[in-house]
């Protein structure tokens, strides 16, 4: 399959207020702007952005639900009464887990964790695991990232034993009786930031017993480096007090003191090397989700709270073989469902429904994603067993998958999930029919352009603006993942001087930029574009600079997300052929303001264009000049009079009090939407 063509999307410029922000911070104006990109506009804010600490971690008593949790908790504690944490087999749970039973081991609890089978037991609490925990002697359970919607469950036990949930998935309209619950999306709950994974929530718990025993003022930012790894894997956005525990937790990563986390990264080839998001999200996260997903969870947990070298050792090991022997269930499924895919025309599929038996349901997910991010159309992998599918969904941003399932729920026997990924359960015999009914929802519901994949592009770098100062600030930025995505620059017509195909199969391709202090780019899986670029002639180039270490050398690298041959025009003079934008309209009225200082009145709109041309050195038709007339008009700033042979008598108007906005011209706003659709068409579009 034909490497998909990707749609350029550039945020707006804002230029007047990067350059405030950039006075005001000492850093780039393009670092500003990435900033602005992200909804952070005043200096205060980027101030916490770029540097906040431990210092912006909130009050955990701020919870609702906090104090009859740390209560009952510490009662439990002083009666040496068992506590059972239940978790989740994903990382999120697995890390929740952990740092809850390690601080309640520091306080003297008499603690276990339960971990439910992927498998045979599904998510959340069930009933007989309950029961068995209540024979087991358990009095109180403390459930982490799981347990908000277990009403049936939790009110069957509730004379047997405590239960204190804490979780952080929406709550249902109906909440279980438990003896307490922390959850911030929970009504009435005055917690500012809303978006902790499930092992925020839990650290919070932690947090506060750590103040209960040991004064309101102590502060306890113990395991962190847990927190960060199951904050980054369950992708929650990485900002506010997120942002703050992973940026703390991957420092405390990089030097860690646990013992099952330090024979992790000495597995995985990461001992001494910095840690990034991208090396939890792409390589920790991984190997400790393959347990959840083929084995049992629990081995995840007991590495997390060993402090015995060689046993770590032994399950890093363990680990490291579950993510390899899930590598290799993947690979088998996903070229199951490629033979599917190549006996349909896909070009003509809106939704991908596959099927197959007994493909492995703790792995068809990411399968899924895969076929997402190859193809483009939204996927469902669909698992048969007796009589049963259990399928994993996702999809792209402009097909909503959950309300998709919705209008199909007749067919299903359950369902679940989001806008982009979910979950169902169907008999064998409906696939078919979902699969029509489907592909009919998406032929109504999207256009031509939905299936087009958008790269988003912070702004338009000039390379000589790449220097160590730059890169230092742009790792300010970090970390980076969902609701902080790492910035992408764009630059324009650079010459071409070298290109080579590297790697295994020649899949990668290395290039080398003339008249450019930054010329060294690297394309990972792009060795296909080889042939479509020319030397010596133009590229644009989608990039992020980044140090590349060789052989004891440290230099700048551009690391390309999408490479194309430049349009031998310029495309700014092509499109002041099509429409006016914000300048061509600021230059229109500047020049008219000029004209009128001197007297003159009655203008033509060549005089307009001629005088644009030499003041600004921008060529502008009459045609662009007249509908910029139009754009003023509109907003009250000009007015005009059609006089004979063509001149125009044109008058400044005083400035309005309020702030104008130029899209308040319906001029402007359709010549914003013809540039527009001239840019998508070309693969560049700018959003205004």
């Amino acid at each position: 399959m034909a490497r998909l063509k990707k749609a350029w999307r550039l945020f707006p410029v804002k230029r007047e207020l990067a350059c405030e922000l950039s006075r005001k911070l000492n850093i780039s104006e393009f670092i500003a702007q990435t900033l602005i990109n992200r909804g952070v506009t005043d200096d205060t804010a980027a101030t916490e952005f770029l540097h906040a600490g431990s210092e912006y971690i909130a009050n955990p008593y701020l919870l609702k639900g906090m104090n009859a949790a740390v209560e009952r908790i510490a009662q439990a504690v002083a009666g040496h009464e068992k506590i059972t944490i239940y978790g989740d087999y994903d990382v999120d749970g697995i890390t929740s887990c952990a740092i809850v039973y390690k601080t309640l081991i520091r306080l003297g609890a008499s603690v276990e964790y339960y971990i439910p089978d992927r498998q045979s037991e599904g998510y959340g609490l069930n009933g007989i695991a309950l029961e068995n925990l209540i024979k087991s002697g358990t009095k109180l359970i403390i459930t982490v990232d799981c347990g908000i919607s277990a009403v049936k469950e939790v009110k069957a036990v509730l004379n047997q034993l405590d239960i204190v949930i804490t979780d952080h998935h929406q709550p249902p309209a109906e909440l279980p009786t438990a003896l307490a619950i922390i959850n911030p999306k929970q009504p009435d709950c005055p917690y500012p930031e809303k978006n902790l994974a499930g092992v925020g929530v839990a650290f919070k718990l932690c947090q506060a017993l750590w103040q209960h025993y040991n004064g309101a003022d102590s502060r306890f930012y113990d395991y962190l480096d847990i927190v960060a790894i199951g904050t980054v894997a369950d992708i929650v956005p990485l900002t506010g007090e997120n942002r703050v525990l992973v940026k703390t937790g991957l420092a405390q990563l990089t030097t860690t003191e646990n013992t099952g986390i330090s024979a992790l990264l000495e597995v995985c080839g990461l001992r001494g090397k910095p840690v990034d998001s991208g090396s939890v999200g792409f390589v920790i996260a991984p190997r400790l989700n393959a347990v959840g997903r083929v084995s049992q969870a629990a081995v995840g947990v007991d590495l997390l709270i060993t402090d015995d070298l060689s046993y770590a050792r032994k399950l890093a090991c363990l680990l490291d073989e579950e993510n390899s022997a899930r590598q290799a269930i993947e690979k088998v499924i996903l070229t199951k469902a490629e033979e599917q895919l190549a006996a349909i025309d896909v070009s003509t599929a809106h939704v991908l429904v596959l099927a197959g038996e007994e493909w492995h349901s703790g792995v068809i997910g990411i399968v899924a994603s895969r076929l997402v991010d190859k193809y483009y159309k939204p996927v469902i992998m669909i698992s048969v067993r007796a009589g049963d599918g259990k399928g994993s969904c996702r999809s792209i941003p402009a097909f909503d998958m959950y309300e998709a399932l919705t209008r199909c729920s007749d067919l299903l026997t359950q369902f679940g999930g989001h806008r982009q990924a979910a979950g169902l359960t169907v008999p064998v015999d409906n696939i078919s029919l979902l699969r029509e009914r489907l592909n009919t929802i998406a032929a109504e519901s999207l256009s031509e352009s939905d299936y087009i994949p958008v790269l988003n592009i912070d702004s338009v770098l000039p390379l000589k603006e790449i220097n160590a100062t730059f890169i230092e600030q742009l790792a300010c930025l970090e970390p980076y993942g969902f609701g902080n995505p790492s910035p992408v620059f764009a630059c324009q017509n650079v010459q071409l001087g070298e290109k080579k195909l590297v790697g295994q199969q020649s899949r990668h391709l290395k290039l080398k930029l003339k008249n450019s202090a930054v010329n060294d780019v690297i394309a990972w899986n792009m060795g296909e574009l080889s042939d479509s670029l020319a030397c010596d002639e133009n590229i644009d180039l989608v990039f992020v600079p980044k140090y590349n270490e060789w052989q004891g050398q440290k230099n700048i690298q551009l690391t390309a997300h999408d490479i194309r041959q430049s349009i031998a025009i310029d495309r700014k003079e092509i499109l002041d052929k099509i429409a006016p934008d914000r300048d061509c309209v600021r230059y229109v009225y500047l020049t008219i303001k000029e004209f009128n200082k001197l007297g003159q009145l009655e203008i033509s709109l060549e005089d307009i264009s001629d005088k644009i041309s030499k003041n600004c050195h921008r060529a502008l038709p009459v045609k662009i000049v007249g509908l910029s007339i139009n754009v003023l008009c509109e907003l009250g700033l000009l007015s005009q009079k059609l006089e004979n042979e063509g001149m125009h008598h044109l008058f400044i108007e005083p400035s309005p009090q309020k702030k104008l906005d130029l899209t308040d011209s319906s001029t402007f706003r359709e010549s914003i939407r013809m540039r527009e659709e001239y840019l998508t068409q070309h693969q560049f579009k700018e959003v205004q």
